[in-house]
């Protein structure tokens, strides 16, 4: 119960969830919802199933698109539609929020993966978000102590070197897919507009990186207001907790999705 009166003490409108074997069964979801005072949706999974949770007197949900979460993902996605109601309202088309957790075993298999959420981001207008257990190094982070990590996790998350006394490089290849698709990592956008790097914070205990990650579209980039890590010791992982204005957003950046 510690997370959960974490969690109720941050109070999101939104809360996107990972590794949350246990809300696959209904009744357990249900008992989530009631006690957060929330809606859940959870993703069907190969392995460890992924959800969101959101506060219906702010957002109102349209549908929740599982489609490829089940058979195309190692872990699986989540991922609501919003209506323009509530907190959309300004938005001229929905509001499409992500959960995730990419594979922790490779980061080319791990880009293939945010290749398909990408296009799931944009399938409804272009105001979109991706946010979870991303498991690989972000695009501007500085280059951690690889000697510090488990053999396992450097074949997953470095580059392929070319003799053995070579150093450990990380592979980037995750935030360039999510560059390349237009999007702005939440963090990284208030680390230098504040010229603070308390959000670049690593959140995976054991793994030193910065694995917990948001990112947003083109058009939802201008409303980002705020990001900071959320220690915890209730989880493996700190949280990540991230602030949108969206009636910042960007309307003449919708597009139709073909």
């Amino acid at each position: 119960m510690g997370l959960v009166r974490e969690i109720r003490r941050e109070a999101p409108h939104l809360l996107f969830l990972q590794e949350v074997d246990w809300l696959a069964d209904p009744d357990e979801a249900a008992a989530a919802g009631l006690t957060l005072g929330m809606q859940v949706a959870v993703a069907p999974s190969r392995n460890l199933p992924t959800a969101v949770a959101w506060h219906p007197d702010a957002l109102r949900v349209e549908d929740v698109d599982t489609r490829y979460s089940e058979h195309d993902l190692h872990q699986g996605y989540c991922a609501p539609r919003f209506a323009r109601w509530g907190l959309t309202e300004a938005l001229e088309a929905p509001l499409v929020a992500i959960s995730t957790h990419l594979t922790p075993y490779s980061a080319d298999t791990a880009a293939q993966e945010a290749q398909l959420l990408v296009a799931r981001a944009y399938r409804y207008g272009g105001f979109g978000m991706i946010a979870g257990d991303i498991n690989h190094v972000p695009l501007g982070d500085d280059e951690i102590d690889w000697t510090l990590v488990q053999p396992y996790n450097r074949t997953a998350r470095c580059k392929r070197r070319q003799h053995p006394d070579d150093p450990w490089e990380g592979n980037r290849i995750v935030g360039e897919v999510l560059r390349d698709g237009e999007f702005a990592d939440v963090a990284a956008v208030v680390a230098e507009r504040r010229h603070d790097q308390s959000p670049l914070k690593a959140t995976g205990k054991a793994g030193l990186l910065r694995v917990d990650q948001a990112h947003t579209t083109r058009a939802l980039s201008p409303a980002i207001e705020d990001c900071r890590v959320a220690e915890t010791d209730f989880s493996d992982h700190h949280g990540l907790v991230f602030t949108l204005d969206l009636s910042k957003a960007d309307n003449s950046a919708v597009r139709t999705y073909t």
